[in-house]
């Protein structure tokens, strides 16, 4: 009889889970569907997408255009916008950027179903559901869902694979299922590369841990999927893209790992993660590792913990934008939920209340830790602040989320304008200096008007250079320069005497120490097509 109680209970605390996992789920994508980016985009790194897929489409060159952003390890991404998407929406960026966005909406939510269910097939429906509340209100999530990052579709496929790759099947059904995942993971791999990051956690959630023996053996069969994965893909990437994998990996790893990157990397880690889950899921791994190896049944771990650590260890020398550390945050939910469950004396009204305070608490750290970040990030910041109503950092979650996305929108909005009123210039020649290049450049293909692109490069200043309507533009980013001064670096080439100069007045930094002199000051304001 009690036997029969007590499944009874379970059922209805598993059906408990069920519901509050679908109600978290509405209610973060309605939260997201209100505060979707519509007719811009989220970040610097998407208006580089944007550049390099209207270039190729303008050009013919497609997937060979030399403006395309993380073509080598997205390519797949690319080539799917160029094959489903309409012609006409390709060279408008006004079409193009909502579109974008909804491929992230889109890709978000069964991502987010099938993490729940990858999660609930190895650890169970409350862990399952407590990893979703988490990292779907997260300060992290909450923004990046608003806009369409190629790392949303990714995880997406990462999801889909992993609830292939955790089903407990055998024999024919188990073979199926991990060529789903492969391929299912080739998908995400052509989305975004770093999902490779996230292929330990596949391999170690479900390995069998009964001996040394057993554990090598259930790897290497785990491991057959996502080593598939890759191999499909390095062949593809060799194929389509010719890239050299030295290079790529190799430049990474030269160019961002230095010491001095650790502290702000761990900084933005937290600000990201949320403040409150970054520090608990810091300490609850720690604590399940040292009772784990005290009283045996560490193998729930491995999973998670690698989840946290291989990503962690990737991205802290190179922090920003915090959406670096999605799976970290992934890996931190699945472990509050196996140190949740471990404490069945916690109802589970008590476990849900914990867990929506962590979820506050993060929004409510982010808001009164905002202004000491924001002065320490002044003090060792070249450019020179910005006097919005609102003061937030675009790299790192500070804030209550919804006036730093407000924040965010006011100043994509202002370089939306400014890069309208570039595109009216006098001059038969521009130069515009901006550390928010590819977004003002992307405005001269408004309207779907044609424009001969390439790259541009001056010494060490980078940029962008096209010809539309017969005129010349220049958009120099100044920040890969530094310390030099773009504006003296302009006018001591002859080659350049011809460009009238304009400011973007929202980058300036410590380095532009040459104002414009009048007589090459640009004039803005005629009539496109004049």
């Amino acid at each position: 009889m009690r036997t029969r109680e007590t499944s009874a209970l379970a059922l209805a605390a598993s059906r408990l889970d069920v519901v509050v996992a679908f109600l978290a789920l509405v209610a973060y994508l309605a939260l997201i569907w209100a505060l979707q980016y519509r007719h811009m985009l989220g970040e610097p790194d998407l208006y580089r997408v944007l550049v390099g897929l209207m270039d190729g489409a303008d050009s013919g060159r497609y997937l060979n255009s030399p403006l395309h952003y993380d073509r080598d390890f997205g390519f797949g991404y690319l080539a799917a916008m160029y094959r489903f998407v309409p012609a006409a929406m390709l060279h408008d960026p006004d079409r193009m950027a909502p579109l974008m966005n909804q491929v992230g909406l889109w890709a978000l939510a069964p991502g987010l179903v099938c993490f729940w269910g990858a999660v609930r097939l190895v650890h169970g429906t409350l862990t399952a559901t407590i990893a979703l509340l988490v990292f779907a209100f997260s300060p992290m999530m909450v923004e990046l869902g608003t806009s369409g990052h190629p790392v949303l579709p990714m995880f997406a496929f990462l999801s889909a694979a992993a609830v292939c790759l955790f089903l407990p099947a055998r024999g024919g059904t188990a073979v199926l299922a991990g060529v789903a995942g492969a391929l299912l993971l080739l998908l995400g791999l052509l989305c975004r590369g770093e999902i490779f990051l996230a292929f330990p956690w596949l391999v170690l959630s479900r390995i069998d841990t009964r001996s040394i023996r057993s554990f090598f053996v259930s790897g290497i069969l785990r491991s057959l999927a996502p080593l598939g994965a890759l191999a499909m893909f390095f062949l593809l990437q060799r194929s389509i893209v010719a890239t050299q994998m030295d290079q790529t990996v190799g430049h990474y790893f030269f160019s961002f790992y230095h010491w001095a990157t650790i502290v702000p990397g761990f900084v933005y880690m937290l600000v990201g993660c949320g403040i409150a889950t970054g520090l608990l899921g810091l300490l609850t791994a720690g604590g399940l590792t040292v009772m784990s190896a005290r009283r045996g049944g560490f193998a729930e771990l491995l999973g998670p913990l690698a989840l946290i650590a291989v990503p962690l260890a990737f991205f802290l020398p190179n922090p920003q934008p915090t959406r670096h550390f999605m799976m970290c945050l992934a890996g931190f939910g699945i472990l509050f939920g196996i140190a949740l469950t471990r404490r069945p004396a916690f109802g589970r009204i008590a476990i849900y209340a914990a867990v929506l305070t962590l979820v506050a608490g993060n929004h409510v750290l982010a808001e009164l830790a905002r202004p000491t970040l924001l002065r320490q990030n002044e003090a060792h910041s070249p450019y020179l602040p910005t006097h919005d109503a609102y003061p937030v950092t675009t790299h790192a979650n500070i804030g209550w989320f919804w006036q730093r996305h407000a924040a965010l929108i006011a100043r994509r909005e202002r370089w939306q304008t400014f890069g309208d009123m570039i595109a009216t210039s006098c001059e038969p020649a521009t130069i515009v200096f901006s550390d928010e290049g590819p977004h003002i450049f992307s405005r001269l293909y408004a309207h779907g008007t044609p424009v001969q692109a390439d790259r541009f490069v001056l010494g060490k200043f980078l940029g962008f250079q096209g010809v539309r309507d017969g005129h010349r533009f220049i958009v120099l980013e100044k920040e890969n320069g530094w310390p030099g001064d773009a504006v003296a670096t302009v006018l001591a080439d002859p080659a350049l005497r011809d460009y009238k100069l304009v400011q973007d007045p929202w980058t300036m930094s410590i380095y532009d120490r040459t104002p414009i002199p009048p007589d090459r000051a640009a004039h803005l304001g005629c009539t496109p097509g004049r």
